[in-house]
């Protein structure tokens, strides 16, 4: 398994960069939280070993967002209920149904490798790059038919170039919220690059960074005992996660899992989470075992460590074939993947991103009675998201890709 994973960063090497992006910006800023919160989301961005995700994250044009700003919906465009809806309200009649829809339930209902993890948090940015004259590169919607859908829905396309992040936290015993890990995808212009910074890319990182904040951890029981399973071989058993929709497997995985020991050190958490420069995660191993069985990332059963318990993201390898199982599934109709369900519309999302869409909130039924659905003014307005023209917008920084559409 060593040898697929050197594989798997001598292509990642080989890929052709992206294109730089310019970060400098005289367009005008789009906010869908207060300052207030903005500014508290904004301090909470760990420090990253990254010089250009240093100054996206320092970006002024950076728009940050929760689900409250930016509403779970989703389209459904047939019989009798038509629109955008909210994924929180079941308008299935069908009382076995417990959602009426995806978006709430594994793999979608949740940021991968939490569906089973307590006191997980997140929020979003998104970052749009500017023309040469310093406008921002809207996102482009339009309408088209959906399979699936007796009408035409909406779709839209991020410009190449785009970058959005999502940001998972996990709580205190205190209540407070520190950030664990941070997800970026990057929008080329035929697919999404992405990558993941965590503060312990491995196993190995994390018993040096302990040993260097606690210098006696050699006389801390519990410290010892998590260096010492950190650093000597031991088996990893195996575990299968997968998806049960019988009609279109999205994941299916089987990989091993390390559980960590407690720490016994809240304080030495939060040291580890905060002082620690979070690193790129891309095509590593957490750690491999004897027989080559090997873990992305670690889990635990404790309270409050470095990532939270239940966490299952030593499933997920971090490159762009693995995250892509399930974010090629946006605006795709749910009987796709079991036709035989009393459940309705579509998995959120367009272009490969669930969490951003360019909908008012005035749109999104919450009673399954249909709305009037109508674009965001202040997106429209700050230029955010614009209506497709081939004119305007070519092919060259928004072309379509062959594994986002529906």
């Amino acid at each position: 398994m060593i040898n697929v994973f050197a594989i798997c960063v001598a292509l990642a090497s080989s890929l052709e960069p992206a294109q730089p992006v310019k970060l400098d910006s005289v367009a005008e800023t789009a906010r869908l939280v207060s300052a207030r919160k903005d500014a508290r989301l904004r301090a909470m961005l760990p420090k990253i070993d990254d010089p250009e995700i240093t100054k996206l994250l320092d970006d002024p044009r950076l728009m940050l967002y929760t689900e409250s700003e930016m509403p779970r919906a989703y389209q459904f465009w047939d019989g009798v209920h038509p629109g955008v809806h909210s994924a929180y309200y079941n308008i299935s009649a069908n009382g076995s149904e417990p959602f009426g829809n995806a978006n709430r339930e594994f793999p979608w209902g949740h940021p991968a490798g939490t569906q089973k993890a307590k006191g997980v948090g997140s929020f979003r940015f998104l970052w749009l790059p500017l023309d040469e004259k310093g406008r921002t590169l809207p996102v482009v919607w339009y309408r088209k038919p959906l399979s699936g859908d007796g009408r035409s829905g909406y779709a839209w396309t991020f410009p190449a170039g785009a970058i959005l992040g999502e940001v998972l936290t996990l709580e205190s015993p205190t209540g407070d919220e520190y950030v664990f890990e941070v997800r970026i995808r990057r929008r080329e212009l035929d697919d999404w690059a992405v990558d993941v910074f965590r503060p312990f890319p491995t196993a190995t990182d994390l018993a040096t960074r302990i040993r260097e904040l606690r210098p006696d951890w050699a006389n801390r029981d519990k410290l010892a005992e998590l260096c010492s399973h950190l650093e000597e071989s031991r088996k990893l058993p195996v575990h299968l996660v997968r998806d049960r929709q019988p009609g279109r497997r999205t994941f299916k995985q089987e990989m091993g899992v390390d559980t960590l020991p407690p720490i016994g050190d809240d304080a030495l958490v939060v040291e580890l989470l905060t002082t620690t420069p979070f690193r790129s995660a891309i095509s590593t191993a957490w750690r491999v075992a004897a027989d080559d069985t090997h873990t992305c990332a670690p889990t635990t059963k404790a309270r409050f460590h470095v990532v939270p318990a239940g966490y299952s993201a030593g499933h997920i390898e971090v490159e762009r074939a693995s995250c892509r199982r399930c974010h090629n599934t946006v605006n795709h109709a749910v009987d796709e993947f079991d036709g035989g369900r009393d459940w309705y519309g579509r998995v959120r999302g367009s272009d490969g991103i669930f969490s951003f869409h360019p909908f008012a909130r005035s749109s999104i039924s919450d009673n399954g009675f249909p709305r009037t659905v109508t674009i965001r003014k202040e997106l429209k307005r700050t230029g955010v998201v614009a209506h497709y023209n081939a004119k305007k917008h070519p092919d060259s920084i928004y072309r379509k890709t062959k594994y986002f559409e529906p």
